[in-house]
């Protein structure tokens, strides 16, 4: 008799232990069905941290799944292709994005927006070499002193709708400070002309005579090595450094000078890796001549 008590008694508590495991393994997997439901409906409007919290869940219900743990990956390359997009890192995010079109047994919806994205990522990094080299050739143009061809280079920039876009925002300030730092150089080469300008000659002199008057001023104000390097130079500069332009308070002005003016330029907010050694010459200039520091002068002028 006792033993058919016992007997029962193991057959009910097996019925009652498979019982309960059928019912946990069942409300398990509709927890984890849930979880990708929910996972994909938050990929749908967007809401990626949602959908990768949803798609972590889906991994606890069913430890190791291979749909729950690609839908999580391709996500999370995806948003950090957003995240390197917005940071400007263009390279970065086309590897990202195609690593996200690659994914096989991912989310479509993630594999169409990846592709979408990469032909956006493809013509932003052309947009960029192409916009670098006007770039680089208005700072050429700048360095030779040629700041009126500098900027109408730099209106090749400015007059594209697509330069005024974020995804070109350091390129976009660097023709900002390269254009400042063109207008201060023909400011100084038209203030530094002026004072140099000598008085006509008088109506009774011949032709001749004033084009004897008018070498011999021009040549006045630079010294024989100036004269004999302009007079070689078969470029187009549009100005002629002369002494007195490489010049502050009567002294030269040195490149430990100049370099310490760089730093100052580029602490102040300014862009002085876009300008050549005259322009910083210049700003030298130009802010003793207002009687304010380079840093005031800077903030002012060049930001």
């Amino acid at each position: 008799m006792k033993k058919w008590v016992w007997v029962v008694a193991t057959i009910v508590v097996a019925l009652l232990i498979g019982g309960y495991a059928y019912s946990n393994h069942h409300a398990t997997a509709k927890e984890y069905d849930a979880a990708m439901t929910n996972g994909r409906t938050a990929l749908q409007a967007k809401n990626y941290t949602q959908a990768e919290s949803y798609f972590q869940n889906a991994l606890k219900r069913k430890l190791n799944d291979p749909t729950a743990q690609t839908y999580l990956t391709q996500t999370q390359r995806f948003v950090s292709g957003e995240d390197a997009l917005t940071a400007r890192k263009f390279a970065r995010a086309e590897g990202r994005y195609q690593k996200v079109q690659d994914t096989k047994g991912g989310s479509p919806v993630l594999v169409k927006r990846a592709k979408q994205r990469l032909t956006t990522v493809k013509k932003i990094r052309a947009n960029v070499a192409q916009f670098q080299q006007i770039l680089t050739k208005a700072q050429e143009q700048n360095q030779a002193l040629n700041y009126g061809a500098s900027n109408n280079t730099l209106d090749e920039l400015f007059n594209n709708k697509q330069f005024q876009q974020a995804y070109y925002k350091g390129l976009y300030t660097r023709a900002l400070a390269l254009r400042k730092a063109n207008n201060a150089g023909q400011t100084s080469a038209v203030s530094s002309n002026s004072s140099t300008t000598t008085s006509p000659s008088s109506s009774s002199s011949s032709t001749t005579g004033s084009t004897s008057t008018s070498s011999s001023s021009s040549s006045a104000s630079l010294t024989s090595s100036e004269a004999a390097a302009a007079s070689n130079y078969q470029g187009k500069n549009e100005y002629t450094v002369t002494k007195k332009q490489t010049e502050l308070n009567g002294k030269v002005i040195t490149a430990a000078q100049i370099s310490a003016a760089r730093q100052t330029i580029n602490a102040a907010g300014g862009a002085a890796d876009a300008m050549s050694d005259q322009d910083v010459r210049v700003a030298m200039q130009q802010a003793d001549k207002k009687g304010l520091s380079l840093t005031k002068y800077t903030q002012t002028y060049l930001k």
